[in-house]
């Protein structure tokens, strides 16, 4: 499976080996399932997945997906499993929607680069806790499609 192949490589990074001489503090692999959608999606077949590497430094991320049609942003929201919370931090948007085959969104999370009012440090904090999640949002499910919960 792609998302699979391209998840198992994000992760491996991560998984106490050094990268670049930093060594990851946290890894974190979430399966993306219409299931965990509040409220329900429209039916789907879709399936996704989202990985973060998390650096002294930087936090990396890659969201991959499939059967996914339309895809129009994907974000970080606050909320426990169940429950509909505030995005955060878009990881990716476009104006043009895709549907993509695998890996589509990846990139780097710096203090440099984070909205204002949010720190590396503060994001650290919000994956670890248990309450976030990634939602990719479609141009037939606008308020999500895929969800998983960052844990």
């Amino acid at each position: 499976m792609v998302i699979a192949a391209s998840m198992a490589i994000l992760a491996g990074c991560g998984s106490g080996s050094s990268t670049g001489g930093l060594e990851a503090e946290a890894t974190y692999v979430i399966d993306l399932t219409t299931s965990e959608v509040v409220p329900a999606p429209k039916p789907s077949t879709a399936t996704g997945a989202a990985a973060f590497i998390v650096y002294p430094d930087r936090i990396q991320y890659q969201i991959a997906a499939q059967l996914i049609p339309g895809v129009t942003s994907v974000h970080i929201h606050t909320g426990a499993p169940g429950v509909t919370g505030a995005s955060v931090i878009t990881l990716f948007q476009t104006n043009v929607p895709i549907a993509p085959i695998g890996a589509f969104a990846t990139g780097t999370m710096l203090e440099s680069n984070l909205p204002a009012g949010i720190t590396l440090a503060s994001m650290k904090t919000l994956l670890a806790s248990g309450n976030a999640y990634v939602d990719i949002h479609t141009t037939a499910n606008t308020g999500g499609e895929l969800r998983g919960q960052i844990k």
